[in-house]
């Protein structure tokens, strides 16, 4: 039996990769794409943006495992083989590099560090005030396994964490939680730093346009760690020409990498980081990989399922 790792965009070095799941799965011969031998013998694919059209050629292919939290570089591919599962990378060390991230930003939008570092740079000595964590909204837009883990962190620093999703959920603890289209507007309202988790879908692209970021108060902040699609850019550029919306941190673009001309990078509002806020660590998201590979192979359902209907 062999696994393929294949991918064309690694953040890592592929041996590193490689290595890592030899020492989750010694059982399996690990081969790296191209050099994947007798097709015959590959019975699981682990992918993150691999060269589209390449997995139809795996017969025996049992599953498609993603190297990230994401899915959408899998079923982009026109040549994807049908039938097959798709799992989605929940892993807790990926999950607590997102929560990190996003608490920085927290911080330093609340903490004014933003302002800061302006005066600085013109030599101004200005204390601000300070605003009381409990007196600080922070909504969630996406409330998985990634953005509950970061909402009930930030409840433990003592932010009010409010949160929204497409449908109703059973109660969160400490987490207010709003759904569906008729609540949209209600959430973010009330939201003075938003941060989306949600993933790209049909029914999310383009959720944030004028329309919807309106809703957000004057003077609010948005963090984005989910996908670009999700924010009109356009329209959000406007809203920080403007004022309405203060500062954007954004790790993710419609376009990625970010085009050179685009004018998010020369805004002075904007901070930009290039997609790295929940990067995948290999030992542990290996280890996360083995467990589902082993599962199916006891006859089990792996762990989480790609959901057409959902998109996610």
């Amino acid at each position: 039996m062999a696994l393929l790792l294949a991918s064309t965009d690694f953040w890592e070095d592929m041996e590193v990769w490689s290595a890592s799941l030899k020492s989750a799965l010694p059982e399996l011969d690990i081969r790296v794409y191209p050099d994947d031998g007798n097709v015959n013998e590959v019975e699981f694919a682990v992918v993150w943006k691999h060269p589209h059209g390449i997995l139809k050629k795996y017969p025996n292919l049992k599953a498609i495992l993603s190297l990230g939290a994401g899915v959408d570089h899998i079923i982009s591919d026109p040549d994807l083989p049908e039938g097959l599962p798709i799992i989605r990378l929940v892993d807790k060390k990926l999950t607590h590099e997102m929560c990190l991230h996003s608490l920085h930003w927290v911080l330093h939008f609340h903490s004014d560090q933003y302002l800061y570092r302006v005066q600085q740079s013109n030599r101004e000595w200005i204390q601000q005030s300070s605003v009381q964590t409990e007196d600080r909204t922070i909504g969630i837009m996406g409330l998985g396994n990634i953005g509950r883990s970061i909402g009930e962190l930030l409840v433990t620093q003592g932010f009010n964490v409010i949160g929204w999703g497409a449908k109703n959920k059973s109660s969160l603890k400490d987490i207010k939680y709003y759904y569906g289209e008729e609540q949209f507007g209600d959430f973010l309202s009330k939201t003075d730093i938003l941060i989306n988790v949600l993933p790209l879908t049909s029914n999310t692209t383009n959720i944030l346009t004028k329309n919807k970021l309106e809703f957000l108060p004057k003077g609010s902040f948005i963090i984005n760690i989910g996908r670009g699609g999700i924010i009109n850019e356009d329209d959000l550029l406007s809203f920080l020409d403007d004022g309405h919306i203060t500062a954007a941190a954004l790790d993710v673009f419609a376009e990625e990498p970010l085009p050179e001309n685009n004018s998010l990078w020369s805004h002075p509002s904007v901070y930009i980081t290039p997609h790295i806020a929940g990067q995948s660590n290999p030992n542990s998201a290996s280890k996360t990989i083995a467990e589902n590979i082993h599962r199916i192979q006891k006859g089990e359902l792996p762990y989480p399922i790609y959901n057409k209907t959902n998109g996610y």
